[in-house]
């Protein structure tokens, strides 16, 4: 039964009266405590442990005084069991003598046991000898589970329960005459079950707790950000206006230096005058009559030096020397180029805190969010950061800074060759180079017999990939990128897709760069990047949205109808959340992925599919980030790192690092490059880049 202490308030010692439950977990009448409450300082100590809870207002401390519904439950039941046992002599000396003859009366000290005499068959008495039928009275020594009562009644008869003869009680557990060993084992039982009940909600009560803290942690967290992020704005918007207004002054000086110059160039004013001055003087000279040689031969050098200024004056303005100050119209500017996109990213706080492949924010920029300016596409993004970490990396040589690599080798330019647009797609195939920009501007060169890189190639010709196609019009080649370009044994197989979106369709050329009958295809797949493996006739895509590396078996011989290929792809690796393959790149042997989260580069062995090793970036969280990679004939990597700005005032920079197969990935070569874009390996390990000059660009191969 229910202990009489556990209904009491600590501070009146009465039953509780609307119970109500502070921060601290402990209980009182809310009356009891709202007293407690000082309403000047808006503190409440705690009576128990006295434990200071700050409020800021009397609604809050009325709102943060839980009601606390168990214990009000507990109250009621209480209540309840002493209406009934205060209800048990009554009925007992309500029942006819004849029934109880053997039954007594005790003193007021003795418990009084909840009795339902019309459960006791006294009719039996007869079948149990001379014991039944005359039992004995006892005093009850009552258990300490059992409530005490001011008087009471004991009966001696066998247990329903255990079958025992003894003295009986009513159980408030089952609600049955028993004695009072079962009734003890029954308060047991209910005992467990409050127990069981508390220690769940205790439990529930103490992740709630630990979820609050944490989210008040990071409340606290946000707010920070949120001023730093303000503060920097601030900054970023001084240093613009400074900008502008250093901008404006340097181009009023230079328009007033302009003016200056001209007015000491053409002092007209002054010709004027002294042109004036000597005809007033050539006049007087001739009226009047005292004219000697020396008067004259000073008006002669007078009229020399007027004329020799006059002739400068006359070759000045002949040669057109005067310019007219004009200011081409500016640049619609989009605000977010010199902002960023103010985004409010909901945070799981249950791992955020906890979580070493969470995406850092840097003056308050999502680093995962920045994009290269060769990076036209779509990245569906999550942040359920339950990652797999079962897979064992290798240590990585922490490098402090790219100072660090300033004493090692850089690779060797060996050639290089013009190109009319920029260079997006590099790639070789037999005794071809094929060089394409973003909307199929395709240029193909000669190599000097197949896979040799080394000579530089000769121009074959130059193609427009796309103009057969007379259902695209020209908006839709501004809407639309081509977002891989590819070659192997059959065709030229391009990708394209809008801006805006991740399908798009496939179109097949030959290696001459004209279309294939029925050689166009709608893909309808989420793709990130296509990329050929020559020595399998498979053609890899990674899945953006299934997390997934796919490949197509594409034929060996020209088929009749291409489309088909492209209509079954096959499974071969499934990522976890929140891994986001941005790039693929293969070679004999293995396959490499770009995670662009964690800036890590997995790569797999093609037939077993394991993972053979892993890269993270050491960089990502300073100055570079890593955007793609290739894999050398030996599984080595090399990684382009892209200089990250947020206000891009010039070319972007980049860094090409050349890892060697240790499980320290030691840098061993580096490149670097302005504005570059496409890249490659050869199959005998040649680096072929494609960098962007103004509106062309330029092809190079280092060794």
């Amino acid at each position: 039964m229910i202990n009489a202490k556990l209904v009491t308030c600590g501070l009146c010692q009465n039953y509780y009266a609307d119970p109500r439950q502070i921060p601290c977990s402990h209980s009182f009448c809310f009356d009891c405590i709202s007293g407690r409450f000082n309403e000047e300082t808006l503190t409440l100590i705690c009576p128990k442990c006295e434990k200071l809870h700050q409020y800021k207002s009397l609604e809050e401390f009325h709102n943060r005084s839980m009601r606390d519904g168990f214990l009000a439950t507990m109250v009621t039941q209480f209540k309840r069991n002493q209406s009934r046992l205060s209800t048990t002599p009554s009925v007992l000396s309500s029942r006819p003598p004849s029934s109880f003859s053997h039954i007594s009366t005790f003193s007021s000290s003795t418990p009084i046991p909840r009795i339902r005499t019309h459960e006791i068959d006294t009719n039996h008495h007869d079948q149990s000898g001379s014991e039944r039928s005359t039992p004995s009275v006892l005093n009850q020594q009552g258990s300490s589970s059992v409530i005490q009562p001011t008087t009471t009644r004991s009966l001696v008869a066998k247990c329903q329960s255990c079958n025992i003869r003894g003295e009986l009680i009513v159980c408030s557990h089952c609600d049955n005459v028993i004695c009072v060993k079962c009734a003890d084992e029954h308060q047991s039982v209910i005992n467990d079950d409050v127990k069981r009940e508390w220690d769940l909600c205790k439990t529930l009560f103490q992740t709630i707790n630990e979820k609050s803290m944490r989210f008040d942690n990071n409340e606290e967290e946000a707010n920070n950000k949120a001023r730093s992020l303000q503060t920097f704005i601030s900054k970023q918007t001084d240093k613009l206006i400074q900008t502008v207004e250093n901008q404006k002054n340097t181009y009023i000086d230079v328009i007033e230096k302009h003016l200056r110059t001209y007015k000491q160039s053409f002092a007209h004013e002054q010709v004027v005058d002294e042109y004036e001055s000597i005809d007033k003087r050539v006049a007087d000279l001739f009226k009047s009559a005292d004219i000697t040689s020396d008067k004259i031969s000073d008006f002669l050098f007078e009229i020399e030096h007027l004329e020799g200024r006059l002739d400068s004056l006359n070759k000045i303005l002949d040669s057109n020397q005067l310019k007219f100050p004009l200011l081409t119209l500016p640049e619609q500017v989009n605000i977010s180029s010199l902002f960023g996109t103010l985004e409010f990213v909901q945070l799981n706080t249950e791992s955020t805190t906890s979580d070493p492949y969470a995406v850092p924010l840097t003056n308050g920029y999502n680093d995962s969010q920045l994009k290269s300016e060769d990076e036209d596409y779509v990245l569906i993004n999550s942040f359920n950061h339950n990652y797999s970490r079962n897979i064992s990396t290798n240590p990585i040589e922490q490098i402090p800074s790219l100072s660090a690599i300033a004493n090692i080798p850089k690779k060797q330019l060996l050639w290089q060759i013009d190109y009319f647009s920029v260079p997006y797609y590099v790639r070789t195939y037999g005794n071809q180079l094929f060089i394409c920009d973003k909307y199929g501007s395709l240029a193909i060169y000669k190599l000097n017999k197949t896979n040799d890189i080394r000579q530089k190639p000769i121009l074959v010709r130059e193609i427009k990939l796309f103009k057969d196609y007379s259902t695209l019009t020209s908006v839709d080649d501004d809407q639309t990128i081509i977002d891989s370009f590819v070659v192997y044994k059959l065709w030229i197989i391009v990708f394209k897709r809008k801006k805006n979106e991740l399908h798009g369709t496939i179109y097949l050329f030959t290696h001459e760069g004209k279309t294939i009958l029925n050689g166009k295809c709608i893909h309808n797949y989420p793709s990130r990047e296509l990329t050929m493996d020559t020595e399998k006739n498979l053609l890899w895509s990674l899945d953006q949205k299934q997390l997934c590396l796919f490949y197509y078996d594409l034929p060996d011989t020209k088929p009749n109808n291409p489309e088909e290929y492209f209509q079954n792809r096959h499974s071969h690796v499934q990522f976890s959340k929140p891994f986001a393959p941005i790039h693929i790149c293969v070679n004999k042997n293995v396959l490499a992925v770009l995670d662009k989260n964690r800036q890590a580069v997995h790569v797999y062995d093609k037939k077993t599919k394991q993972q053979l090793y892993e890269h993270v970036n050491i960089f990502g969280n300073s100055t570079h980030f890593c955007w793609d990679m290739a894999l050398f004939s030996d599984n080595s990597l090399l990684i382009k790192l892209d200089e990250m700005s947020t206000l891009k005032t010039g070319p972007s920079k980049h860094i090409y690092l050349q890892l060697d197969t240790t499980k320290k990935h030691n840098i061993i070569g580096t490149i670097e490059e302005t504005d570059a874009y496409g890249m490659m390996i050869t199959t005998t390990d040649e680096i072929l880049i494609g960098v962007r000059i103004n509106t062309k660009g330029i092809v190079k191969c280092y060794i």
